[in-house]
């Protein structure tokens, strides 16, 4: 439940206190990528739900968080291909 998360992260962060969310980008997992390590020489994939881009940004304002930064990493640093990595910076604003 995402909601539940901004919900919370906005009951613990001070007014002005910033949130930074860095998170395997939707496009990848749209095409059925996973985040994954390995682990003593095994490979863990772990358990990933899929969030639209909007779902962060629209759960972010509905809880008193306004966006500061939103990035796109890429694999090859030449914007070809889907990004890997989604960045958000939000900031919490006074109610």
């Amino acid at each position: 439940d995402l909601n539940d998360i901004f919900r919370k992260a906005s009951a613990c962060i001070t007014t002005e206190g910033f949130l930074y969310i860095g998170e395997l980008h939707p496009f990848k997992q749209y095409a059925g990528s996973k985040a994954r390590f390995d682990h003593n020489g095994e490979e863990q994939i772990l358990t990933c739900y899929n969030h639209n881009i909007s779902d962060f940004i629209t759960l972010g304002k509905n809880n008193s968080f306004k966006i500061i930064d939103v990035s796109e990493y890429f694999d090859d640093n030449e914007g070809s291909g889907f990004p890997r990595i989604l960045t958000i910076l939000l900031q919490k604003e006074p109610r």
